[in-house]
């Protein structure tokens, strides 16, 4: 038996005590005193919870710990946080009858959000909507095939997803959501059949980016949509395209030949500034369908731009008509000519 310490009753001195005992004396005062019963350590209660909450047709949480999950039959969407931050899960089967795949309400979540070790998912015929942020931070993820029927993503849906090589877009789908396929850098190849509307930062900062074929159809490219896409270097824009976002194609360093065609009425401004092409340090060639008023802004720092305006005899600093006969200056910012 275990020994125990016990206060004496009567002087209040402690005493060390077999635990087994039913009573004992105070090697102090003398006096008997019980020995008071030791009850086992209570076992913590172990994890009733079912491997699945589901409610009303609705995945709402997988409680389970296993690697690969199958979703049982029955269920017809995934809850906004139903998968959020299980970084154990490697591999989701999704049955059919699943229509959904959810964000949360907030909109800051979705139901794949974080599972940092997915690698694999098997989406569902039926499935039709994919929420926002559903699989943001799935950076094992490699490849997904989107059924074809899906008509809905979300912004953010596959942002932050690292590994992410191949992606099959839905023949139903026509607007690609902000964010995305944002960070995506392993991303070599997209085709944007049927779509129409591509969303601010959709594919920003996807390095290996290199095969961008912009089909006929697509009217709206968003803001910063593909700025730092290094792996480009060819760009054909074609005649819907009606709006380029600020800094669309920012960064793009080794994007070396372009097609911009008239049909582009608007080169949007953020409020720091066009910047459509910015940055696109190898930009020489570029097809244009006619000269944007704001071209200044719409190439700042390509060297096409830089030779366009030495071919014009403006300024190369800042676009202006030079003054006087032998030392010649810029009207607008006063430079002397240095070409």
């Amino acid at each position: 038996m275990n020994e125990i310490d016990v206060a004496c009753p009567i002087c209040g001195d402690i005493n060390r005590v077999d635990s087994g005992l039913a009573s004992a004396y105070c090697q102090s005062c003398g006096a008997a005193f019980a020995v008071p019963v030791m009850r086992p350590e209570r076992e913590m209660p172990k994890n009733d919870l079912p491997p699945f909450t589901i409610r009303s047709g609705v995945l709402e949480r997988y409680n389970g710990s296993e690697p690969v999950v199958t979703v049982p039959d029955g269920v017809m969407a995934i809850g906004g946080q139903a998968f959020k931050d299980c970084d154990n899960v490697h591999r989701v089967v999704l049955p059919e009858g699943i229509t959904e795949i959810q964000g949360s309400g907030d909109g800051m979540w979705g139901a794949f959000f974080g599972c940092s070790a997915l690698e694999s998912i098997a989406l569902p015929k039926s499935l039709r909507r994919i929420g926002s942020n559903a699989f943001n931070g799935c950076k094992k993820l490699t490849n997904v095939k989107i059924p074809d029927d899906v008509n809905l993503i979300g912004a953010g849906a596959f942002s932050g997803c690292a590994e992410l090589g191949l992606v099959k877009l839905p023949k139903a789908l026509r607007e690609l959501s902000n964010d995305i396929f944002k960070g995506c850098v392993s991303l070599t190849e997209i085709r944007l059949n049927g779509i129409k509307t591509i969303g601010d930062h959709a594919f920003e900062n996807c390095h290996a980016l290199r095969a961008l074929t912009i089909p006929p159809g697509v009217k709206t490219i968003g803001a910063y949509a593909f700025a730092g896409c290094f792996g480009l270097s060819e760009l054909l824009l074609p005649g819907t395209v009606i709006s380029l976002g600020a800094s669309a194609f920012a960064d793009c360093r080794n994007l070396a030949v372009i097609t911009v065609p008239a049909s582009i009425e608007t080169f949007e401004n953020d409020g720091a500034g066009v910047r459509t092409f910015a940055g696109c340090s190898q930009l020489r060639k570029i097809n244009l369908g006619k000269l944007p008023v704001n071209f200044m802004d719409v190439f700042a720092t390509t060297p096409w731009l830089e030779e366009y305006l030495m071919k014009k005899g403006l300024c190369r600093h800042c676009g202006g008509h030079f003054k006087g006969v032998f030392k010649k200056s810029c009207e607008v910012c006063g430079l002397m000519k240095d070409y």
